[in-house]
């Protein structure tokens, strides 16, 4: 039988959904890095503004969590364009050509930080380790800073790389959620101007449709 259906058809049992109301979906929020000792994501759209890279849920949503994940997003600029055009990464790289320098280099901290999850003030995931969202792929960047194509990209080797499994989790979009990242020190990790450097969370799962009709 298909993962997917098996998946499915377990949700709908453990949560009481109907099975045909289950589409395959995800959830998207990004946070600027600066100089900070956690770092807060916003899921709800009538909480926040989302970027055009960002998928947040809306007041009449349901979504059920089934993976998540926590890495960086840096792009040449903040434009809608060029944010489109970000560069994802579940590490920090050493190599003096990469796109992260400077202070954005401390962002590997992240990684030895705690998520922390919390659903109408019901812990769902106390404290999370970071450290399981850490992934260098077999091939790393090699950016090119003088101007030049990139040598190299990153090769992930396949579409849950970097995720970790969640028991199946609904949440929506009128509930309080409290989602943060404690690094438990302050650690400055901005970047140059014109390249923000970005911490994103990403849920993979499903959206409940007609949830609220």
């Amino acid at each position: 039988m298909n993962s997917i259906v098996s998946e499915k058809r377990y949700i709908a049992e453990r949560l009481g959904v109907p099975y045909e109301s289950l589409s395959q979906s995800y959830l998207r929020s990004k946070t600027t890095l600066g100089s900070q000792s956690t770092v807060d994501f916003i899921l709800q759209a009538n909480k926040k503004t989302g970027g055009i890279d960002e998928k947040l849920l809306q007041l009449n949503d349901e979504f059920v969590v089934t993976h998540f994940s926590v890495y960086l997003s840096i792009a040449t600029g903040a434009s809608d364009e060029l944010q489109a055009q970000s560069t994802q990464f579940t590490y920090v790289p050493a190599t003096p050509t990469s796109r992260i320098q400077g202070n954005a280099t401390n962002a590997v901290a992240l990684y030895n930080g705690d998520l922390s999850f919390t659903i109408d003030r019901t812990e769902f995931v106390p404290q999370f380790p970071m450290r399981a969202f850490f992934r260098v792929p077999d091939v790393q960047e090699n950016f090119n800073g003088g101007g030049g194509a990139a040598d190299v990209v990153d090769g992930y080797s396949n579409g849950l790389f970097g995720f970790f499994p969640s028991e199946p989790t609904k949440i929506d979009g009128r509930q309080t959620i409290d989602l943060s990242i404690n690094i438990g020190s302050t650690i400055d990790m901005t970047t140059a101007a014109g390249e923000p450097l970005k911490a994103v969370f990403e849920a993979r799962g499903y959206l409940i449709t007609n949830a609220n009709n």
